[in-house]
């Protein structure tokens, strides 16, 4: 890399490099080397924004990570029961790298102190004591780190959405050529940390090194090398974040459907490590890598796609087409299907329904619902009809706004629920006034329905003559200033069970 500052599109191609040089593999530190600090891993990586609200809807919204609200100036959003990434606020973006410090989890923070020390290290204890405080540190490059006791996330902070990841694997940092080797040392000699991992540019020189962290979780440390200090952009791609998933295609239909993998260059492909991989910017220029961990032997640079034939999207995000409804009203915004106004009143029930038929089906969106004035609500028809000479249609709806979301209503045909979330449910699952996501499944004569992740219709019809195939539609209910929104609608279809007749 030069010493001037590159511009994206080179920055990224350097780092399509580092995933094409050849990986130089390194074993455990040599026997007699100084033993690792008492650690137990990664705990968590702290970041400086302006605002929270860009970070909400990436890391909240879109990953599906729940925030822990921390202090008035920090949030922090859990990853599995003992990690998170954690925001602190401050007033002017007047930095180059938002990275502050990593903490890391020890038991034992007073004998961790000693050790440090007599090994050369300058610690600084930061807060009260040593149940609630914790040690900072600083290696050769400056990067601070932190050690504090291990964290739990609050029993109740799960359930509102899906997390796509339960575990932040690893943590990258940009370190200058010039302070290669001693950081490297710091790692390896000082703290104890064994190179697990290795990759050099073609003629020898490091371009990143990996360090294992002690513990069960087999975290990280990446430092990836540069000639000066990086500007904002590369800051960004270089102190970056690594989530461990188990499916690559299933987490970025995920990613993709709550808006935060849209881009062509979202889509997994293999890396210098062989390893299935993603990488997404967050609104702040973080780069969020994503990883499966077991080795494929799939080709370097294989791309993915979304599905087979069975799994396709039943709105484009850009036109109407397939759907059929008063076109005056409903319409295309921002990649999203509306219908509506707040400042008018909708005079009766509308529906845009499919051109096409559907049987059994697993259907994933988002919706969002605002209004006034009235009942404000909407929901999403599946296996229904139109009914002839009105703005109707007949038959199953996974009803949404008003304090219906979450249950199942049959429409025009029985004029009944006949399935209803508890309140309770209801109240821990909905994001009120912002997007939510549905996930309806219909197989045979069983119907299930997921608010924000959480199931709240498990219904078995006991009707064999109601229909079980049928148009999907959207519904903007009469009587309020309404607006409703609904995008991503992913569809997944599949044969009926063996054995099922109707």
């Amino acid at each position: 890399m030069g010493s001037r500052p590159r511009s994206r599109p080179a920055l990224l191609a350097a780092l399509l490099l580092l995933a094409t040089e050849l990986p130089v593999v390194w074993g455990a530190n040599p026997p007699g080397q100084t033993p690792p600090i008492t650690v137990s891993g990664l705990s968590g990586v702290t970041f400086l924004t302006t605002d929270f609200a860009p970070l909400r809807r990436f890391y909240g919204q879109g990953a599906g990570l729940t925030e822990v609200p921390i202090d008035p100036n920090r949030i922090r959003f859990a990853v599995g029961a003992s990690q998170w990434i954690e925001f602190q606020r401050v007033q002017e973006a007047n930095w180059a790298r938002r990275l502050q410090y990593v903490t890391l989890a020890t038991t034992d923070l007073g004998g961790l102190a000693s050790a440090l020390r007599s090994r050369g290290v300058d610690v600084t204890w930061i807060g009260p004591d040593q149940q609630r405080g914790s040690l900072q540190f600083a290696d050769p490059a400056g990067n601070l780190i932190r050690a504090a006791l291990p964290w739990s996330a609050p029993k109740d902070s799960g359930g509102r959405a899906i997390p796509f990841s339960m575990h932040l694997q690893h943590f990258g940092l940009a370190v200058p050529y010039s302070l290669a080797v001693p950081t490297m040392a710091f790692y390896r000699d000082t703290l104890g940390f064994p190179e697990g991992f290795g990759m050099n540019s073609p003629n020898g020189r490091p371009t990143l090194v990996k360090f294992r962290l002690p513990g069960p979780g087999g975290d990280l440390v990446e430092l990836i090398f540069c000639e000066a200090p990086p500007d904002r952009w590369a800051a960004g791609a270089f102190d970056h974040l690594n989530f461990e998933v188990n499916d690559i295609d299933a987490t970025y239909k995920a990613l993709h459907r709550r808006g935060i993998a849209t881009q062509s260059r979202h889509l997994p492909t293999v890396n210098g490590e062989r390893l299935w991989a993603m990488d997404i910017i967050d609104p702040e220029l973080t780069r969020m890598e994503v990883q499966v961990l077991a080795p494929t032997s799939t080709p370097i640079g294989t791309i993915t796609t979304e599905g087979g034939e069975s799994s396709r999207l039943l709105f484009d995000g850009r036109t109407l087409e397939g759907w059929e409804g008063n076109l005056s009203n409903w319409r295309v915004e921002d990649g999203a299907i509306v219908a509506g106004s707040l400042d008018r009143r909708q005079p009766y029930n509308e529906f845009l329904a499919t051109k096409a038929d559907y049987g059994n089906f697993e259907l994933r969106l988002q919706y969002k619902v605002e209004g006034t004035g009235g009942f404000v609500n909407g929901g999403v028809q599946f296996w229904s009809q139109r009914v002839p000479g009105t703005f109707e249609v007949s038959g199953y709806q996974a009803d949404l706004g008003a304090a219906t979301d979450g249950n199942l209503y049959d429409e025009s045909r029985r004029n009944a629920y006949l399935s209803v979330a508890s309140a309770e449910v209801r109240d821990h699952a909905l994001r009120l006034g912002a997007w939510n996501d549905y996930r309806i499944r219909a197989e045979g004569s069983h119907i299930e329905i997921w608010l924000n992740g959480i199931k709240t219709v498990d219904y078995t019809e006991g009707d064999k003559s109601t229909p079980s195939r049928g148009k999907f539609a959207l519904q903007i209910h009469g009587g309020a200033n309404t607006r409703v929104c609904y995008r991503h609608l992913e569809i997944e279809t599949f044969p009926e069970p063996a054995g099922f007749v109707r």
